[in-house]
């Protein structure tokens, strides 16, 4: 893999990440300062492979690093050529399973999995992929022992929106609210897809196709409404794949597994290590490049939605569109696109490549005569946003050193240039470390930022008719408060129609607490309130609950405003 190609994969997985920014949600006001995780790793190890292509420890951290870039493909071709150098390395096993779970060979990887772990790999360490791999061969039970195993030991939210879906897939809805919850009241978008596919897989497709619109474009969301519509209908492995890596089958494998999967039979005690020793091996030796399971990629899908009834839909299968994947070209319709307004993480590049990786052909940088010292320095910064639109960070500037509490006070605002975006620079600061303080104070007053420091050279530009940061901050126009969730939507005059109807059916627990809304994305907040603490929004909360009315907490920040709804 040349090295251009990899500054493309590094690229656009940077864009991807700013493709995120779809309102005022604290935890999307900052994109992460630095390039996509795996990037520099990643260059670090074909630098190594360079001076010795037969390097087994920077193959392995090359598959490695192609993981987090989702370059999936280039991964296994890493590891396979590691495992012909050291078939016995446990570490090579674990990084085929991961790779082989993504790209979907779960029964492949789950004997990868077992056998990393008798090499002496700890099971809390490869738990949150190998949940995945049961899930994806319809064996919930095990995964979800797995996906609390590596919660417990501080797995990310990814981890806990699949076991929600997994709990979604074993029928077990009061798990599955339970596990969402606290996520849907963070406001965690990919929390509220997880949502609609799990309401999709429960049977209650009305709602989950309203999540969909209330969420998304009106084109994204038609565009995803017949898969929602046919969830039920999948297996439980199709289910799994289809909520947790945005692949669908094919209109003719819809409700049937592949014979490796179908034929899998999990331990009956669902012990993780029993399920595993179980598995007879099969497929392609480990570390060959044969191409995966013949699942397609998700299909074209017809302008019309599809039957929701099984077995007109088995009459009917005009209604999606098969189409059999061409290996060379990728742009096809997947889950992946219809979902990309709803913060669906980018899917990986699965298709295995035809050969191993051929390290030989990897242009590695060459040293160099050293160029003249530049004349601009490296400086500290602290970024506190990203954005394409330079007279848009202006106003981001306004709003972020209003409310950073005095501690950007004297700072003036400058942006360098990150791919095809900008950072929004505040500074500069004498020194890393000082700039590292400033993050920490501001991320005590709920102000997300990260240390940057220029390199040599590297041009920060002033960014034109901005103010230093206020000394003190200005007081808020609207104070943080306390309120009840009861609906969202786009369209403020539909809101009031159900807040009238919500409200009827609340026997008097909303009576003089709204209607209110505020922005969020492309939709609104229907809220009722405000109520003196968060404690008492859970009562309420609860209380409604027991009306048979879903609703959550929620607090504005400050300076947010809440308006009346008319």
């Amino acid at each position: 893999m040349a090295i251009r190609t990899i500054r493309r994969l590094a690229t656009g997985a940077a864009l991807v990440a700013l493709a995120a920014g779809v309102g005022p949600l604290r935890a999307q006001e900052v994109v992460q300062s630095l390039p996509p995780e795996g990037t520099q790793e990643l260059n670090t190890a074909l630098q190594r492979l360079a001076r010795n292509a037969n390097d087994v420890t920077a193959l392995i951290d090359a598959g490695d690093a192609a993981l987090r870039l989702g370059d999936v493909a280039a991964a296994i071709g890493f590891f396979g050529r590691a495992q012909a150098i050291a078939p016995s390395n446990p570490r090579i096993s674990l990084g085929l399973a991961r790779a082989y779970t993504l790209s979907r060979r779960p029964v492949e990887a789950l004997r990868l999995f077992a056998e990393a772990e008798r090499g002496g790999i700890a099971a809390a360490e490869m738990a949150e992929h190998r949940a995945l791999a049961f899930d994806l061969v319809g064996d919930a039970q095990s995964a979800q022992e797995l996906y609390l195993i590596a919660i417990a030991n501080g797995a990310d939210d990814g981890a806990r929106r699949n076991l929600a879906l997994s709990q979604a897939i074993s029928g077990d809805r009061a798990g599955f609210e339970a596990t969402l919850l606290p996520m849907l009241e963070a406001g965690d978008f990919a929390a509220f897809r997880t949502r609609a596919f799990g309401l999709a897989i429960l049977g209650e497709t009305d709602a989950a196709i309203k999540i969909a619109r209330d969420m998304m474009p009106a084109q994204a969301a038609s565009q995803i409404e017949p898969y929602l519509r046919y969830m039920s209908e999948l297996t439980p492995a199709q289910q799994a794949a289809a909520g947790a890596l945005g692949v669908f089958p094919r209109a003719a494998a819809i409700g049937r597994d592949d014979v490796e999967i179908a034929t899998y039979s999990p331990s009956q005690v669902g012990s993780v290590g029993r399920a595993d020793r179980a598995l007879e091996p099969s497929g392609a030796p480990l570390g060959s490049l044969a191409p995966a399971r013949r699942e397609a990629e998700l299909p074209p899908v017809a302008q019309s939605s599809p039957p929701t009834d099984p077995v007109v839909a088995a009459q009917d299968t005009p209604a999606v569109t098969v189409t059999q994947p061409d290996p060379d070209r990728r742009e096809q319709q997947s889950m992946e696109d219809a979902f990309a307004s709803f913060d669906l993480p980018p899917s990986a590049s699965t298709a295995p490549r035809a050969g191993a990786v051929d390290i030989t052909a990897i242009e590695a940088p060459r040293e160099t005569n050293e160029p003249p010292p530049p004349v601009i320095p490296a400086r500290h910064w602290v970024q506190v946003a990203t954005g394409r639109d330079i007279s848009a960070l202006g106003f981001d500037w306004r709003r972020i050193s209003r409310n950073s509490g005095g501690e950007l006070a004297g700072k003036n605002a400058f942006t360098a240039p990150w791919g095809e975006a900008n950072r929004l620079l505040a500074g500069p600061y004498d020194s890393a470390g000082e700039a590292r303080e400033v993050v920490g104070r501001l991320k005590a007053i709920g102000v997300d930022s990260f240390a940057f420091s220029s390199a040599r050279g590297e041009e920060v530009f002033p960014l034109e008719g901005a103010r230093a940061a206020p000394a003190q901050p200005a007081p808020p126009a609207h104070p943080a408060r306390n309120w009840v969730q009861v609906a969202t939507g786009r369209d403020r005059q539909a809101l009031g129609f159900d807040w009238r109807r919500i409200a009827r059916g609340a026997e008097g627990e909303l009576d003089g607490k709204g209607p209110f809304v505020v922005e969020w994305g492309v939709a609104n907040r229907l809220l009722a309130g405000p109520y003196d603490s968060p404690a008492e929004a859970r009562e309420a909360v609860n209380r409604l609950k027991a009306l048979g009315i879903d609703s959550f907490t929620f607090t504005s920040e400050d300076g947010q405003a809440i308006e009346t709804l008319d």
